[in-house]
């Protein structure tokens, strides 16, 4: 999950970059560069929508893991006894 973070990050940065590098070269005139603005808030998008979803699946691991160890076993020699079984006849 490290790596999907890393990845996402990446993508986001990388994103910044082309924003930067189109900023950067709109000085010049006669040099028109839309194409990294597009990939620029393509990479940034895809960055972000990555982070989340990796958000969302470590939140939902860690609320799994905090479900299984409320209902699991509070020991190897604990024993769950049975309900008590009531006639009522």
């Amino acid at each position: 999950m490290k790596n999907m973070y890393a990845i996402s990050m990446g993508l986001a940065l990388a994103g910044a970059g082309c924003l930067l590098a189109e900023k950067s070269t709109r000085a010049i005139p006669g040099n028109p560069s839309f194409e990294l603005t597009v990939i620029g808030y393509l990479l940034i998008s895809g960055g972000l929508m990555l982070l989340i979803a990796c958000a969302a699946a470590s939140i939902e691991a860690w609320l799994q893991g905090r479900r299984c160890r409320a209902c699991a076993p509070h020991g190897p020699d604990w024993k769950q006894h049975s309900p008590p079984i009531v006639d009522h006849h």
